[in-house]
């Protein structure tokens, strides 16, 4: 079992950090749910039960290809489970502002922090911040996707799984 934690939530107002709420309170019922678990292992790229990753003009891998019963087990983190099988995952959450439709956010792999930019996070359901946490979530776990928009992109395993995560909390 996997536990979301708000560790810190900095740039929020009181009326935004309900929505964070709501987020952690959704994420944690939909990444240990069973949904979860089939949308994952039965994701598929070009008719195939996998994600997409990216290879470099010499036919060597850019990102290290996994399984979907892999991407699995990492984004919901079972191999670091404590005795009582839970772990326990902090978030370190940052409103900035500006963005918009076209500027969402970004991960610091460095801090471990995800930004958010307020005008996009005030604008968007509940359902597209979720997503947008798993996305980021999966840069922290060192998954990536294509800098530039490319067909591919949206099969990565961050598009892949935060998209997975909004349309489960769409049905939620």
């Amino acid at each position: 079992m996997i536990k979301i934690n708000i560790a810190t939530a900095n740039g929020f107002t009181t009326e935004e950090l309900k929505k964070v709420e709501a987020a952690n309170s959704t994420l944690n019922n939909i990444l240990n749910s069973e949904k979860f678990r089939e949308r994952v292992l039965k994701f598929t790229t070009d008719g195939l039960f996998r994600f997409h990753y990216r290879r470099s003009f010499f036919g060597k891998w850019i990102d290290k290809p996994h399984t979907n019963h892999q991407v699995y087990e990492i984004v919901t983190q079972h191999s670091g489970a404590d005795d009582a099988g839970v772990k326990q995952i902090d978030l370190h959450l940052e409103l900035l502002p500006g963005g918009g439709e076209e500027h969402i956010g970004y991960t610091d792999t460095n801090t471990r922090k995800i930004f958010t930019y307020r005008d996009w996070f005030n604008s968007v359901s509940l359902a597209e911040y979720a997503g947008h946490l798993t996305h980021e979530w999966c840069h922290q776990l060192g998954f990536d996707h294509s800098p530039k928009p490319d067909p591919k992109r949206e099969h990565s395993v961050p598009y892949g799984i935060g998209s997975i995560t909004e349309a489960i909390t769409l049905n939620y």
